[in-house]
């Protein structure tokens, strides 16, 4: 199973769920070379029904996973 938190176009957060093994939790700026680096236009996952998922759910695997809470970053000028 794979999971996307999308900021705008790009990936911020992403879990990998495989059978037994530990989650994976990667995150923007500290697991870059490993996380999808399709924009969300390129994956079509807007396309797919039912690949969607609420904040709330991704919050909950997130944690569920053992990740820690994310601060959304704001890019001031």
């Amino acid at each position: 199973m794979w999971y996307a938190h999308f900021d705008g176009q790009w990936v911020v957060r992403q879990i990998e769920l495989h059978p037994n093994k530990k989650p994976v939790l990667l995150l923007a700026g500290r697991d870059d070379m490993e996380m999808c680096e399709l924009s969300l236009d390129a994956t079509q996952l807007t396309r797919k029904k039912g690949a969607e998922i609420t904040a709330i759910e991704f919050e909950t695997v997130w944690h569920q996973c053992g990740g820690s809470v994310y601060h959304v970053r704001l890019n001031m000028k």
